[in-house]
């Protein structure tokens, strides 16, 4: 009689056993698999931790004469996100402009602003004007020029011009009027000569071995013509 009692509860308990353990791995697949569901679903789109995007903002230097003349300029330039970033500093005569500066200013001596220096905002990377000026005043007389490092087309195809396009120089008179390229070549730097007459540039030559050559030209502002001085490579 035990014997079949026995045998009566093992045969209940391998048929509830099963089934118990059958319930409690259900419930834990589909209370994990609501769990995976619902983490899968968040939408992160509206979460504060997403990137602001960066505005870009006009701001004005502080104003400036012009030698020898009865001009005044003035940059225009870009800050972003409102903050001036490192770099950012004012127009300085002769040849500092703030980062990002888009165009130049120019006023009379009443402070109207007669002109600006590009038709459409570009990138104005640089501004020299001769140091005749601050030598005799014989000489301040002489100046007539300015001269500028501009970019005026989309050289990187970022759909923008800015510091990163390729820039050349250009010069114009005291009152921001003719602005003429000097040259399509790139150069490193370049320096007044002549009294402010005159530029002497240093062309951006290499050879294949990615040596650099040495290579001037020396541009006559008012003949608008260049001339090579020869060179031993």
């Amino acid at each position: 009689m035990n014997n079949k009692f026995i045998k009566i509860l093992i045969i209940i308990n391998g048929i509830i056993i099963p089934i118990f353990l059958i319930i409690i791995l259900t419930d834990f697949f589909k209370s994990k698999l609501e769990k995976d569901d619902f983490s899968t679903n968040i939408d992160y789109s509206s979460q504060e931790e997403k990137l602001p995007e960066l505005k870009e903002t006009i701001r004005y230097s502080s104003i400036q004469k012009i030698p020898n003349s009865d001009y005044f300029i003035v940059a225009k330039y870009l800050v972003l996100d409102d903050k001036p970033s490192y770099g950012d500093y004012d127009l300085i005569i002769p040849y500092t402009v703030p980062d990002k500066t888009i165009n130049i200013l120019f006023l009379d001596k009443n402070y109207n602003v007669v002109r600006k220096l590009l038709e459409k905002d570009s990138s104005i990377k640089k501004m020299f004007i001769s140091k005749a000026y601050l030598n005799k005043e014989e000489t301040q007389d002489k100046l007539k020029y300015l001269s500028f490092y501009i970019a005026k087309e989309d050289t990187t195809g970022d759909d923008e011009i800015n510091e990163y396009d390729q820039h050349y120089i250009y010069v114009s008179d005291l009152n921001g009027e003719n602005l003429t390229k000097v040259t399509d070549r790139e150069i490193n730097q370049y320096q007044w000569i002549s009294e402010g007459q005159e530029l002497l540039l240093q062309f951006e030559e290499k050879d294949k071995n990615d040596n650099e050559k040495l290579r001037y030209g020396i541009y006559n502002i008012e003949k608008k013509s260049m001339t090579n001085p020869k060179s031993i490579d």
